[in-house]
């Protein structure tokens, strides 16, 4: 079995989350506790700049994706994703807070840029364990990025805890 087919097994071996999708709606790309944004230790987070969104304290090792789009963006340490969901809103999501630290290492993309994705897909695999170990807070983000363009995006999770595939944001109508 040479590397690709073991990229592409990975890719596979990962079953997707059930999502009941709905225009306008973001889904929780893992299942555990949702913080407010403000309350999320990156303070780009948590003043808004990076738009609309929640953190949620992950209890699994994999984000799915939050909107069914295309990927418009990723990074070389494999710890983000910009999705454009169908409807053109841009959502951000993002594994840890300071994982840029770990330059990839226990990061792994399941979907890059130019992919077309469906919510519920499984995008990134990570290593909690190891964010742990490096005294790096493990909270996974989800915003939407351009939220002044689908004023008012809202919050709709309005449970402390979340299960991956369930709205957590809405906009729109």
């Amino acid at each position: 079995m040479g590397l690709l087919d073991k990229i592409g097994g990975l890719r596979r071996a990962v079953p997707a989350v059930s999502v009941d999708e709905a225009p306008g709606r973001a889904y929780a790309p893992v299942t555990g506790e949702v913080v407010p944004l403000a309350q999320v230790s990156d303070p780009v987070f948590s003043q808004g700049m990076l738009g609309v969104g929640l953190g949620i304290l992950p209890e699994g090792d994999v984000a799915y994706a939050p909107v069914s789009g295309v990927v418009t963006a990723d990074v070389k340490t494999r710890h983000a994703l910009l999705i454009r969901a169908d409807d053109g809103a841009e959502v951000l999501l993002h594994v840890g807070i300071d994982s840029v630290a770990l330059r990839g290492e226990g990061f792994r993309y399941l979907a890059e840029k130019g992919d077309e994705v469906r919510a519920g897909q499984p995008l990134i695999s990570f290593d909690r364990a190891l964010m742990a170990g490096r005294g790096l807070d493990q909270t996974v983000v989800v915003t939407v990025s351009n939220s002044d363009a689908f004023e008012p995006v809202e919050v709709a999770a309005g449970e402390k805890r979340v299960v991956a595939g369930e709205a957590v944001l809405r906009w729109g109508a």
